[in-house]
């Protein structure tokens, strides 16, 4: 990592197995930057072919423990398939939504062969 303020950090990646409840592993990438952009948190998803970000809710009074989080999706590349409340529509490249508190959503990857690479913004606004 650079000294200064770009930090330089390519090997920052969690693998989820089945997150959210969706079917096969999503790599996820952090950007923390020392928690200076809280109460935002800023991830890239990798979701391979059969994988997903399983549908969820973020409540505002965090009843099941989640935290509540409103998300901000922007697709960076491939093509998916994301639910909002009782919404269902494909996405690619260029496609962003907001995901509320108290909807539920979800992310799957609609390709038999690209991954499906999407940048979150999650912010937080209640309790963690």
């Amino acid at each position: 990592m650079p000294a200064g303020p770009i930090e330089n950090d390519r090997e920052g990646r969690d693998v989820l197995e089945n997150m959210r409840g969706g079917p096969g592993s999503v790599s996820v990438r952090h950007f923390r930057f020392d928690g200076k952009g809280a109460p935002a948190r800023f991830l890239i998803l990798e979701i391979p072919p059969g994988a997903a970000e399983g549908s969820h809710v973020h409540y505002a009074d965090d009843r099941n423990g989640t935290g509540a989080y409103e998300e901000f999706y922007y697709v960076i590349s491939g093509r998916g398939i994301a639910t909002l409340g009782d919404e269902t529509c494909a996405v690619g490249a260029g496609d962003y939504w907001h995901a509320p508190l108290d909807m539920a959503r979800g992310l799957a990857n609609a390709d038999p062969v690209q991954p499906l690479k999407v940048h979150l913004t999650v912010v937080l606004r209640g309790p963690a």
